[in-house]
């Protein structure tokens, strides 16, 4: 895989979610790395599973690096309203350990990042949106055509910012675009994102104007349509 070929033993390792990256984990050689040190891009807001979560996949990884690697997990961030969501969010950041992991999360040498579309029954952001009374309908009336680390863009690649997604945001604890755009911008680091298939395009090309990787694994359709060849 790429990520094969550009990780470095020692190297910190950001995770989001979905199923194309825990199809790219599955593929991953054992024991081909030592020391990595693995960290969730964002933690959970619900108890009920409706995606392969950052700390899911981070634990599949370091289940192909043991014994030596080293994994860490964010808590699940479950409140009932936005008001004590605020509250524990403050809390959690006061607990020095889950700062350190927070704050390593933010400065990882490679984040691989999945690509998500808005579409109905699709696992991940559309479902938790739907879980929040935010309809899939309803995101597209707001303009948003994708989503990365549960953050919602539109086509120029800027965040949706609509009051219901506020809310919606404020309930994960996650790296924001603007730390990834920074990442993309060194040349030191790497933000992969792994995604393709026609479905997605829409959503792809709005990452890739919002600058917010600066590396993209994708399929022989989408570089097609990217390129225009």
């Amino acid at each position: 895989t790429y990520f094969e070929g550009v990780a470095v033993d020692g190297m910190h390792i950001g995770l989001s979610c979905g199923f194309t990256l825990y199809q790219m984990i599955r593929s991953l050689r054992d024991r081909r790395f030592r020391r990595l040190s693995l960290y969730p891009l964002s933690g959970e807001s619900t108890l009920r599973l409706v995606d392969l979560f950052p700390n899911t996949l981070v634990g599949m990884m370091a289940a192909k690096y043991r014994p030596h690697v080293t994994a860490y997990a964010l808590p699940v961030q479950h409140a009932a309203s936005l008001r004590e969501i605020d509250r524990l969010r403050r809390r959690l950041l006061r607990d020095p350990e889950i700062r350190r992991v927070y704050e390593a999360a933010r400065d990882v040498d490679i984040a691989l990042v999945g690509v998500g579309m808005i579409a109905e029954q699709t696992p991940g952001f559309c479902s938790l949106a739907e879980s929040y009374g935010v309809s899939v309908r309803r995101l597209r009336q707001l303009g948003v055509v994708g989503e990365i680390n549960y953050q919602p863009f539109n086509t120029e690649g800027r965040v949706v910012d609509a009051p219901e997604l506020r809310a919606l945001m404020r309930r994960i604890l996650s790296v924001g675009v603007d730390r990834m755009q920074a990442l993309s911008r060194r040349g030191d680091r790497r933000v992969i994102a792994i995604a393709g298939g026609r479905p997605k395009l829409e959503a792809i090309r709005g990452a890739l104007r919002g600058r917010f990787l600066n590396v993209l694994v994708t399929d022989d359709q989408v570089a097609s349509a990217l390129t225009g060849r």
